[in-house]
């Protein structure tokens, strides 16, 4: 439906500019039909989207769940494949460009190609769960949960890293990218599989950290959010330097640099991780903080960065259709692999720390705030338990959805802010965001009690 919508209003806007005459599914030009006919295109697309949605919907009845999702995956991949041979054929012609058209054409592909990969692949990620029984075990402060599908990572892992590769593959920085999420992937799969000490999940995932740091990825510097007031302007981590040589292969790494790399991918890791504890959560709020490394990426002139970040959204956008509530398939170690892509794509944008802080600021202090309520009493804060901000406002007697929206709306406002604000401003906010956030907890701390 998305694919057919753009097909619509991109022939809204371009059909005033265009000749007479067109080539009809590119058609040479002794066969050229009126423009008109274009409008078969994206009508053609609807078609086929409401013959399936209606085929579907009759095999759903018949409680026939897995033949429901092939008419889905035709209209889908008809929908596409209609909707860029109809942006192919208006690009043919001069037509004057739109206001910002420039900057959001190049990222039409690979939104199209992002969400399509992964409406495709997580529904066949969700018959492959059932069929290997792998299913939501209770787990810490869960001892009775539903029996929803997991695999989480897979779609996400697969979408994301079949489309960067093929529109951004040949930079190596974006190979390293992949490779850590590879491991990262790798190790959640196995977790669902055999179920993995936190250890080893978390030296699996400081392995991925490095692996992008010898990719020739890195923090070098930020921004003194001071400045003007007390220090310089940037704070350099760049200038301890060291020749790695591993036969052919030679790097030259920043210590302190890497160091601050590998703690910030971890730290994000972990916080988005503990952000999923609601259907469509954390996918929700990936979304929404790839957007904003979209538009940051594109006002910093870093455009493909923004390509990932493009391509990461329509990842999830993909995805949330199965794991909002109710979920047919939980995001489960596929939220490591989401605060891993955001911290990477963070540092990619040029945005780095700052502005991610802010965005993901109620999550991040949320999870201090619950390691230190752990530690106070005297638990291990690794041991899971139902402290977190969404658990109490469940309790407070807020339903499951309220709240994944109203977490998304606080995170979409975080996020305008963090594109507009710059320097003092933009820490002053995060300062005002985790005074609020706590008050917010420990208000709900006592009325939960």
């Amino acid at each position: 439906m998305f694919a057919t919508a753009a097909g619509f209003a991109a022939l809204a806007l371009s059909f005033g500019a265009l000749p007479d005459q067109v080539p009809l599914l590119f058609t040479t030009t002794s066969q050229l039909s009126p423009k008109w006919f274009l409008l078969i295109v994206p009508f053609l697309s609807l078609l086929f989207v409401l013959l399936n949605a209606s085929l579907a919907e009759l095999l759903l009845r018949r409680e026939d769940r897995p033949a429901a999702l092939f008419p889905a995956f035709v209209s889908t991949f008809v929908s596409v494949i209609l909707t860029l041979s109809l942006l192919g054929i208006i690009r043919i012609f001069p037509i004057p460009l739109l206001l910002g058209e420039e900057v959001v054409y190049p990222l039409l592909t690979p939104l199209f190609l992002s969400t399509a990969a992964a409406f495709i692949i997580t529904p066949l990620a969700v018959q492959l769960a059932r069929r290997l029984k792998l299913f939501d075990q209770p787990h810490g402060p869960y001892p009775k949960v539903k029996p929803i599908p997991r695999l989480g990572a897979l779609p996400l892992f697969l979408s994301f890293s079949a489309t960067a590769l093929w529109l951004a593959g040949q930079n190596p920085q974006i190979v390293a990218l992949v490779w850590g999420a590879a491991v990262i992937t790798l190790i959640q799969v196995i977790d669902d599989l055999y179920p993995l000490p936190p250890l080893v999940q978390g030296l699996g995932h400081i392995l991925a950290a490095v692996i992008v740091v010898l990719g020739g990825v890195g923090v070098d510097f930020i921004t003194n959010p001071l400045r003007g007031f007390v220090g310089p302007d940037f704070i350099r981590f760049d200038s301890w330097q060291v020749n790695l040589v591993l036969g052919s292969w030679h790097t030259k790494l920043s210590v302190w640099s890497a160091f601050l790399t590998v703690g910030w991918i971890f730290a994000l890791v972990n916080v988005v991780d503990w952000l999923d504890g609601l259907d469509g959560l954390a996918a929700g709020v990936g979304a929404i903080a790839a957007g904003a490394i979209v538009v940051i990426s594109l006002l910093l002139n870093t455009p493909e960065t923004a390509i990932l970040g493009t391509i990461l959204f329509g990842a999830l956008l993909g995805f949330l259709p199965f794991n909002f509530f109710p979920a047919q398939i939980y995001l489960g170690g596929g939220a490591f692999l989401l605060g891993y892509l955001l911290a990477v794509l963070a540092i990619f944008s040029g945005a780095k720390a700052g502005t991610a802080t802010l965005v993901l600021a109620v999550p991040i202090i949320d999870a201090f705030y619950v390691i230190y309520s752990r530690v106070i009493r005297g638990l291990s804060p690794f041991v899971g338990d139902k402290t977190h901000l969404h658990h109490r406002l469940l309790k407070a007697g807020v339903s499951h959805p309220k709240i994944v929206l109203l977490e998304w709306a606080f995170v979409l406002a975080l996020a305008v802010a963090a594109v507009s604000l710059k320097g003092f401003a933009k820490f002053a906010a995060i300062a005002l965001v985790f005074a609020g956030t706590l008050l917010g907890n420990r208000l709900l701390l006592r009325k939960s009690a």
